[in-house]
């Protein structure tokens, strides 16, 4: 019997290499490969391309090729013959950001040139493009009698024409309709990098990111055929298949190999199992019981019954991309199924993305990740711990019950906790928001949503990626220059220090143009030394001393956290350090940082609820283990001089008011 195993096993083996030579043979000398390495904008994939493959994607990027991998890469825009080449500043899933050197001057030297529409590709049966953070805006001409909304602003110093635009909306709505008193002027559209002001060339941006919207037939194509978007010779949609290009050649090669693995596979079960067949077959299994990437996989049947075939009256949230409904498992678990949206091209990565992190951690204030569906299901959900006792956001809006001062307290230190404990991972969440944040019956903090964050090596100072997070709490350095770091979490945390003192939305239309934006707003007030315009008054600011000394400390910590600067940012562990000397009293938020002692999760668990109670030595209160031990910054009585002159109210983030 082994005699005539190994036997087979040569034949097997001739016959896998001969079917590999058929395979590569019958191959497509076209064949596209998943990626193309270019340069410093790092591996690139379709909708983009390489200029020497351009039937592998949409847009073709100019110097991929070039052996100095610093040297410009470019993308030709507009249309025939009026092309132009752009330099391209970074590539982000399907987003293309790229940088328009006249438009950069026009804007310095504040010429009527900066307004007009951006070149963008024509759209194909492929692909349409659009600019992802923008202002429409009109051109009227001196002879025509316009009377523009209330919510509009205007720019008279053009020779024959005024610009139009609303200050309190940038991107067009769905049904968006002209203003008839605007009707006849010209419109266009151009990229902004903060919200509208009455000065046009402040707001607007030479950088602009272009996103590819990919046609419902590519989409198809891609998704559920597996193939490869093209035009035919008369310009037409084509969804080439790769299994149909590979020929006959190719098919007889798989046939083989596909014949050799069910004999040798037989053999072996044979030779290996004996009399013992029945009783292998007979082992029960279920898709629930196998994982993937280390996480229970759950069939799409049992998280239907769950959530009551995704009931409208279960759902819990609604995010960028998914909702979130509650159900209840077979086995009584409560949980939350994150539900992908079906139309999202990038949502296979966001699940992916979202899995990956999380398999990676375990810490007592991050949501826990149950499981997933198949990543091959026709339908992509997550399956986490149901967190009973909603966000953090819908109980500052008092949608959920009042948040009294020691549970906001609490509620700093423990999502400073968690989000040191992330970084010391090598992990940037890059979407940290009061919406994020969910509280337990104990109102312990449990943070969510990881499926926009990055991992990030300790050995590089920035990742080069396209902005994404939400309105309101994005980094402005980030939004502008398109560098993360770690800091970009610490500029949101700022913005949810403020949120937790103020009880205020981080966007919000209804205020005064200036302070939409509510970092602008506490930057401003901060600075003139009024804080008080700021607090929620329910908190006791002017009753209790101990809550107003720890509201001002807090309120300067914040300040402290969104300077435009990143480097004049605290790094998260010091945040979390100087919370906690906030907290027991002994420190206010403009003295030195102390330095986070190398400490870890470990000893007796505690309940949430005594977490106050510790003193801030002890080792179950820190719970965060620092990867460096490094000397950090201190941030004495001059540096904090510094910031006051550095950072103006004109220059503190502001975001387009609509998701990243």
């Amino acid at each position: 019997m082994a005699s005539q195993f190994k036997m087979t096993t040569l034949f097997i083996f001739k016959s896998l290499i001969f079917s590999q030579f058929l395979l590569v043979s019958g191959q497509d000398g076209r064949r596209c490969p998943h990626s193309f390495s270019c340069g410093d904008l790092g591996q690139i994939t379709f909708p983009f391309t390489v200029t020497e493959s351009p039937h592998c994607g949409i847009l073709a990027i100019s110097g991929c090729d070039n052996k100095n991998i610093s040297a410009p890469k470019t993308i030709q825009l507009g249309k025939t013959p009026s092309k132009q080449f752009i330099p391209v500043s970074s590539v982000d899933g399907d987003t293309i950001a790229v940088t328009d050197e006249a438009q950069r001057k026009n804007l310095l030297s504040k010429k009527c040139q900066a307004f007009h529409n951006y070149s963008l590709p024509p759209t194909s049966p492929l692909a349409s493009f659009y600019i992802k953070y923008n202002i429409t805006m009109f051109k009227c001409n001196h002879s025509l009698s316009v009377v523009p909304p209330k919510s509009f602003g205007k720019y008279t110093n053009c020779s024959g024409y005024n610009i139009y635009y609303d200050i309190q909306k940038t991107l067009k709505p769905p049904g968006f309709k002209v203003p008839s008193s605007l009707a006849k002027c010209t419109m266009f559209h151009v990229a902004i990098r903060d919200i509208p002001t009455s000065d046009p060339f402040y707001f607007l941006s030479a950088d602009t990111a272009i996103e590819v919207q990919l046609s419902h037939d590519c989409n198809k194509c891609i998704r559920h055929r597996g193939g490869r978007c093209q035009l035919d010779i008369h310009g037409k949609f084509h969804c080439a298949q790769v299994a149909e290009d590979k020929g006959l050649a190719w098919k007889l090669g798989l046939g083989i190999a596909l014949l050799v693995v069910i004999i040798i596979t037989g053999l072996l079960i044979i030779w290996r199992c004996k009399l013992r067949v029945p009783e292998f077959y007979s082992k029960k299994y279920t898709e629930s019981d196998s994982v993937y990437h280390g996480v229970p996989v759950f069939t799409f049947k049992d998280l239907e019954v769950a959530t009551k075939k995704f009931d409208s009256s279960r759902e819990l949230g609604e995010g960028g991309f998914g909702t979130v409904y509650y159900g209840k498992l077979k086995d009584g678990r409560e949980v939350a199924v994150k539900r992908l949206y079906q139309h999202n091209f990038k949502r296979v990565e966001q699940f992916m993305n979202e899995i990956n992190i999380l398999t990676r951690l375990r810490h007592r204030n991050l949501v826990t990740l149950y499981g997933c569906t198949s990543h091959q299901s026709h339908e992509l959900l997550l399956v986490y711990e149901y967190i009973s006792n909603g966000t953090v956001a819908s109980h500052l809006r008092r949608e959920s019950g009042f948040l009294p001062w020691h549970i906001r307290m609490k509620v700093a230190l423990e999502t400073a906790t968690a989000l040191a404990y992330l970084h010391a991972s090598e992990i940037i969440h890059r979407d940290v928001k009061t919406n994020n944040i969910l509280l337990d019956n104990t109102f312990c903090i449990k943070v969510a949503d990881f499926g926009l964050s990055k991992l990030f090596p300790n050995d590089v100072t920035h990742v080069s990626t396209a902005p994404q997070g939400t309105p309101g709490y994005v980094d402005p350095e980030y939004h502008q220059c398109y560098r993360l770091t770690s800091k970009s979490d610490v500029y949101s945390f700022g913005v949810v220090l403020v949120e937790l003192i103020s009880s205020m939305p981080a966007v919000d239309m209804s205020r005064d143009k200036d302070e939409i934006n509510l970092a602008n707003l506490a930057v401003r007030k901060i600075q003139k030394s009024a804080i008080h315009e700021l607090v929620d008054p329910s908190l006791g600011f002017e009753s209790d001393n101990d809550v107003k000394r720890k509201i001002v400390s807090i309120a300067e910590l914040a300040f402290q956290c969104l300077q435009r600067d990143k480097e004049l940012r605290p790094s998260m562990d010091e945040v979390l350090e100087v919370l906690r000397r906030i907290d027991s009293g002994s420190v206010s938020g403009r003295d030195e940082f102390g330095h986070v002692e190398e400490v870890i999760d470990g000893g007796p668990r505690i309940s949430c609820i005594d977490v106050r109670s510790l003193s801030p030595s002890s080792p179950d209160h820190v719970e965060v283990k620092l990867l460096k031990n490094k000397k950090l910054t201190p941030s004495p009585k001059s540096m904090t001089d510094k910031w006051d002159s550095e950072s103006t109210t004109s220059n503190v983030s502001g975001q387009s008011a609509s998701r990243m």
